[in-house]
């Protein structure tokens, strides 16, 4: 169950251990086990919309340890970690896109790369085909603080209504890729909670689904890190995507693989 993850972290685990070196993280982050194996299983993989999200107090009855998991987790991540530093969530950004580029080269042999870093508003990654053409767009969202107070703010659950977008900056990105880039693009949410963990994805088109009906669920405070930000690039509204209509990491791979034979 969600072994490709699994190998995912296995495979990055080097890079990541030292890029965290003097840094405190969260007990479980970037580590999986039988816990979040079950996290898996019940709060993605047999849980849908359609018949109804399963509540955390009915989880907690159903997974062993997630009572604890919740109380730590909330204790943790109730309290204001850091200043959001640019530059440092910047290169983890792209030390975790470096990880899926090069996992996807060597195991699957895709012809996955950074995107054109002159054109900042294209999705940050690309794949091409055999010949080298562009055959797909994907941008990596890492995501490991869960809203805690989802319930209460936007009437979503906590590990299933956390995995965030700017709205403004979304949109603005989905006009480019119907305006301009007009190939597939996916969006690869790399969640990584106490509890549900994995990576997951959607379209492009699943996303304008709803980013454009949707009002900003929620808007956060201005923080130190928005000061070394250019007025243009701090985006406040934010939009929470609905975690149980995602597809899987393998299923992502096998669109990948599919689209560079097709051209």
């Amino acid at each position: 169950m969600n072994d490709l993850y699994k190998e995912l972290l296995e495979f990055g685990k080097e890079r990541i251990d030292d890029f965290f070196k003097n840094v405190k993280l969260y007990e479980n982050q970037f580590k999986y086990d039988e816990f979040n194996d079950a996290c898996y299983d019940l709060m993605y993989q047999n849980n849908s919309y359609e018949k109804g999200v399963s509540t955390v107090k009915e989880l907690k009855e159903s997974i062993p340890g997630l009572k604890e998991t919740c109380k730590k987790c909330g204790s943790y991540y109730m309290v204001a970690r850091n200043k959001s530093i640019v530059a440092y969530d910047v290169q983890m950004g792209i030390l975790l896109e470096n990880i899926i580029i090069d996992f996807l080269k060597e195991k699957f042999h895709i012809k996955a790369l950074h995107g054109d870093k002159s054109n900042k508003k294209y999705p940050d990654c690309m794949v091409l085909s055999k010949d080298k053409g562009i055959v797909a767009y994907f941008e990596v969202k890492y995501h490991s603080a869960p809203f805690i107070m989802a319930y209460q703010k936007i009437n979503r659950l906590c590990y299933e209504g956390s995995a965030t977008f700017d709205q403004d900056k979304i949109i603005k990105q989905l006009e480019i890729i119907d305006s301009d880039i007009q190939l597939p693009t996916f969006y690869l949410h790399w969640i990584d909670y106490p509890c549900l963990k994995g990576l997951f994805f959607e379209t492009n088109e699943q996303v304008k689904d709803y980013i454009y009906r949707a009002e900003a669920e929620f808007e956060r405070k201005e923080r130190e890190g928005d000061l070394a930000k250019s007025a243009q690039s701090i985006y406040l509204g934010k939009v929470y995507a609905p975690t149980l209509s995602m597809g899987t990491f393998d299923e992502f791979v096998s669109i990948l693989k599919k689209l560079e034979v097709r051209h």
